[in-house]
């Protein structure tokens, strides 16, 4: 894979859906951590926030993307999302559930780094969605001009027509 490989944080309790879908993601060179629960999503996310995974302290963000179930035991997914948008309000999340227009309508008050995708579907979609990601960030930046750098990769100056 020539692109860059995306880390990856998934909240599953079902275990077969969290291996299936940890085992699609490694195969197009992703590397995935796998959770049981909100709890230990949180957890998981708190520490590799704070230390990456050098041990030290981190300086930026280390999940590309946090992929959470709804329906989870403990902890549902938008009470997670909730908790992670403190830590980092920029932090895309995919929302993934069987629960319809209901999660749809919790959503409301999350911040807009939030997807959604509802069960049952494929595999390759999983893929898409998770790798359209920098499609989407790119068309997102070009709208604002490049103005705003988000510290990965990429310009730090502004680009674009000229406002002189």
């Amino acid at each position: 894979m020539g692109e860059r490989f995306l880390r990856i944080l998934v909240a599953e309790d079902y275990k077969e859906l969290a291996d299936a879908y940890k085992m699609a993601l490694e195969e197009r060179g992703h590397v995935v951590m796998t959770t049981r629960d909100g709890i230990e999503c949180i957890q998981t996310y708190k520490e590799f926030v704070k230390y990456g995974n050098s041990g030290k302290a981190a300086d930026k963000l280390y999940f590309d993307t946090v992929i959470l179930d709804h329906f989870m035991p403990g902890m549902d997914g938008i009470d997670v999302a909730k908790e992670i948008q403190e830590i980092n309000p920029k932090q895309r999340i995919v929302f993934i559930t069987g629960g319809g227009k209901e999660v749809l309508r919790k959503l409301r008050g999350i911040k807009e780094n939030v997807e959604f995708m509802n069960k049952p579907f494929t595999l390759q979609a999983l893929i898409t969605q998770i790798e359209s990601w920098p499609l989407h960030m790119w068309r997102m930046r070009a709208k604002l001009g490049f103005k705003e750098w988000d510290g990965y990769e990429g310009t730090s100056v502004a680009v674009g027509p000229s406002r002189a």
